[in-house]
């Protein structure tokens, strides 16, 4: 997803388009996978509460990020924008594995144990 940052600096409009392309390939891998992290770390019973946070943390993320754009694109320029959404990524990747700690798998007890516990 950092390919933005390049978009920004692109000579031609097909590089942009295609800088573009990937960087909306890279989010849809993203958050096809960040969105099923609730079932794998919350119980079945909060899983939907967790998920509807996340879903409204985003929402008002998104809200704000494009409020920001205006004033920054009419400062600065599209390029410090796409700059900023191109790190986005890796910093919430970092963050993710920062916060989830060690990852391991599951041998299949253990994997009986978890599915069963309330």
């Amino acid at each position: 997803m950092p390919f933005g940052i390049l978009a920004a600096r692109a000579e031609s409009a097909y590089s942009a388009l295609a800088c573009i392309s990937i960087v909306l390939f890279g989010f849809q891998m993203w958050i096809s996978n960040v969105q099923t992290l609730p079932s794998d770390f919350f119980s079945n019973s909060t899983v939907g509460s967790v998920a509807g946070m996340g879903g409204t943390a985003a929402g008002i993320s998104s809200l704000i990020f494009n409020l920001c754009t205006a004033s920054l694109v009419a400062h600065f320029g599209y390029g410090v924008v796409l700059t900023i959404a191109g790190l986005l990524a890796p910093l919430g990747v970092i963050t993710l594995f920062l916060l989830i700690g060690n990852i391991h798998r599951l041998n299949n007890l253990d994997a009986r144990l978890v599915s069963t516990t309330p």
